[in-house]
């Protein structure tokens, strides 16, 4: 019988997914993508995935509206420019969407296995 993966493998699986998923969809066809905070261009492979809300908060780490491309400058140097980033989901998703993802970083969220594995299967396509 095969072993399960750890929950621990199975996130980190998900972590590079939806990165990989979240900076392709920002890129042009060439592979260039503009930083959401600061518009700096470089190839997608070069930046990264930031999150408004930190990773830490499970309810909303994996949520797709809580992310966008970053140069690294800004995700690791700049603590991730979040008044830019809140700017930025403002406008392209609606303060509704902020405020939203706001209620739900003080929420408990457990993921399942098989929540995990969906998730890791709709963005590895």
């Amino acid at each position: 019988m095969k072993k399960k993966k750890s929950l621990k493998s199975l996130e980190n699986k998900l972590d590079r997914s939806l990165s990989d998923y979240v900076r392709q969809k920002a890129a042009d066809d060439g592979g260039t993508a503009r930083c959401i905070t600061c518009g700096k261009l470089d190839y997608w492979k070069d930046m990264d995935c930031g999150h408004y809300i930190k990773r830490q908060y499970k309810a909303t780490r994996w949520d797709i509206r809580n992310l966008g491309i970053q140069c690294r400058k800004c995700n690791r140097f700049a603590g991730g420019r979040m008044d830019e980033f809140a700017l930025h989901i403002i406008q392209n998703q609606g303060l509704e969407v902020l405020e939203e993802l706001g209620r739900l970083k003080h929420t408990t969220r457990k993921w399942t296995r098989e929540e995990l594995e969906q998730e890791i299967q709709k963005y590895a396509q």
